[in-house]
């Protein structure tokens, strides 16, 4: 045969069991919510408050750690998730406020736990406030985490969604991935190039590396930076024809964007416009990056596709199917 068949390259995806996922959305929810006071604190979001206000908050943070240990979340809670726990309030490291980039992997685990209707655009956000209510956890009330896993405890947990509609969120989020991680390779492609054409030497200690690895770029992609102007396209048009993207506009992926209005007029009734993704200024495609790259961590790991939960598993991590989605010969 020319090629093997779409049935063929697919393969089943199978999930880890409920109360895993459970688990891992409770670690992701307390780490969080420390992460929101500690972000808070480094902001300088204090207003008028005074020494007691302080105090509450010293106090809150010792709880959620507390809540870790009581619970029994600590046997499920990474080495970094616990050292972070473990930390006085506001001594986290520069390095430690990065797990902020968590919350859209929690959007998707709490999608999966039936907890969330829908996974949203992916240049949009989960609302953050609604991943809390929806668990029912207090973070500092080890008997709502109790209670929040052991709803997935029984084995007669039903999903709420079907293979096809799992099938399209994992093709979904390969293919905004292989997006994010074109515009970086995009970005870098001269310096690539000249890399390319010296001798090997010490490349992997190299500047563009570092570049390469603080952005999960997989080593296997970078041969197609050259050639990215031209493959951008096709891969829009491709995942267009699948259904996995709403919209092509300039030969890219396209982007719904809120048009600049009054304050006055509600957020209903402002007009949107549809750019492409390679228009977006560094900050918006950084963003977008972060977002596909969280929900990517989570389908990953939620489909053993990775055995730690750890975002430098997935930096070589092509895609979750056999192929990426976006290649796959004939229909999605």
């Amino acid at each position: 045969m020319a090629f093997r068949t779409t049935a063929i390259l697919r393969q089943g995806l199978k999930l880890r069991p409920p109360f895993e996922l459970a688990l891992r959305s409770s670690c992701l929810q307390l780490v969080l919510a420390r992460w929101g006071l500690e972000t808070a604190a480094l902001m300088g979001l204090r207003g008028e408050q005074t020494a007691n206000d302080d105090d509450r908050k010293v106090r809150a943070v010792e709880a959620i750690t507390t809540a870790m240990y009581e619970s029994g979340l600590d046997d499920h809670a990474t080495s970094a998730e616990k050292s972070m726990l473990d930390k006085p309030y506001r001594t986290w490291e520069y390095s430690d406020y990065a797990y902020g980039d968590h919350w859209e992997a929690l959007g998707v685990l709490q999608w999966l736990l039936g907890r969330q209707h829908a996974v949203p655009t992916y240049y949009s956000s989960f609302d953050r406030a609604r991943l809390f209510q929806n668990s029912g956890i207090m973070p500092a009330d080890p008997s709502t985490i109790e209670k929040f896993v052991d709803s997935f405890m029984s084995s007669q947990i039903h999903q709420t969604f079907d293979k096809q509609q799992l099938q399209r969120a994992v093709d979904t989020s390969e293919a905004w991935l292989w997006r994010a991680r074109a515009q970086v390779l995009l970005g870098l492609r001269d310096e690539i190039s000249r890399a390319d054409a010296k001798p090997s030497g010490d490349a992997q200690d190299s500047p563009l590396e570092a570049k390469l690895r603080a952005q999960n770029i997989p080593h296997s992609l970078r041969k197609m930076a050259a050639d990215m102007p031209k493959t951008i396209p096709l891969a829009a048009q491709r995942a267009h024809e699948k259904g996995i993207i709403g919209e092509v506009e300039g030969g890219d992926f396209g982007i719904v964007v809120e048009m600049k209005e009054d304050n006055a007029v509600p957020t209903e009734q402002r007009r949107t416009a549809t750019v492409p993704y390679s228009s977006l200024d560094p900050d918006h495609l950084d963003a977008l990056r972060k977002i596909a790259e969280s929900r990517f961590l989570a389908f990953a790991w939620a489909l053993g596709k990775i055995d730690k939960w750890c975002p430098e598993k997935t930096a070589e991590l092509v895609s979750i199917n056999p192929m990426s989605a976006l290649w796959t010969p004939g229909e999605n």
